[in-house]
């Protein structure tokens, strides 16, 4: 499904469709750009291989090198090793952009690049969502960048969803004792908030064969022996005045309760 519509369904949309509408931006800039392609090719490569004119489609690659902050008469025959590593980026963002798609996926988009490059691309990832109106699935490990980036937050344990809701009542208000591990995890430089326990302990289960029930209960402190029994659902806080639409799964009220800082 996307966006409400069978992807491969006479009534919905056609995987070349989807296609158009859905793009990424990996993790390491260099290996997802080809290196026999200057930079104009391979931002005007998907236009022209979706129908697009030659000059058209290159015409659209300095635009959108020009929107992600790059000269297009500096940048437009350079080759990817001619780059830096926020420059390439940058390429491959507008690269994304290039099918004008409505869902961008960003895995990591930002985790290869040193604070002050990080800085200047999530600002433009910032300014593009709001310019052109996207919709971005932002993964990342880096819960400050999740923070800034986010409107909605789904933390993951394990290949599964163990809590979800809008970025605000998570951080103030982490329910899982898994999101809030990770919280107690962040560093900080405050002399008084520093950690003094290990906010987790054990080794993560084998992803191959999990355990059963709640993946999280070999490292959870609450574990009850129906954790081992039932997988928990994502279901909305225990109390009146919660935000329905931050939800949790876990089987413990006890440890949904316990708040976070």
């Amino acid at each position: 499904m996307f966006d409400g519509d069978q992807v491969g369904d006479r009534r919905g949309i056609s995987v070349s469709e989807m296609r158009r509408q859905m793009q990424m931006v990996f993790q390491d800039s260099y290996t997802s750009l080809n290196p026999r392609m200057t930079m104009a090719e391979s931002i005007a490569y998907a236009p022209r291989m979706h129908g697009l004119g030659r000059k058209e489609a290159y015409d659209r690659a300095e635009s959108l090198l020009s929107r992600v902050g790059l000269n297009p008469h500096q940048y437009s025959r350079r080759y990817p090793h001619e780059l830096s590593g926020g420059q390439r980026q940058r390429v491959n963002i507008a690269r994304a952009l290039a099918l004008e798609p409505r869902l961008v996926i960003l895995d990591e988009a930002v985790a290869a690049l040193d604070k002050s490059v990080e800085a200047q691309v999530l600002n433009l990832l910032s300014e593009l969502k709001d310019s052109l109106n996207l919709t971005y699935l932002f993964i990342s490990h880096d819960l400050n960048v999740v923070e800034y980036m986010s409107d909605r937050v789904m933390v993951m344990y394990l290949g599964r969803v163990v809590e979800a809701g809008p970025v605000e009542s998570i951080y103030r208000h982490p329910r899982h004792p898994y999101t809030r591990a990770l919280f107690a995890s962040k560093p900080t430089l405050d002399p008084d908030r520093r950690t003094t326990e290990m906010p987790l302990t054990g080794d993560p289960p084998n992803p191959i064969n999990p355990p059963s029930g709640c993946r999280f209960r070999t490292r959870c402190a609450f574990a009850q022996p129906q954790c081992a029994d039932m997988v928990p659902m994502l279901t909305a806080p225990f109390e009146g005045d919660a935000d329905p639409t931050h939800v949790v799964a876990c089987h413990i009220p006890q440890a949904q309760a316990v708040r976070h800082g």
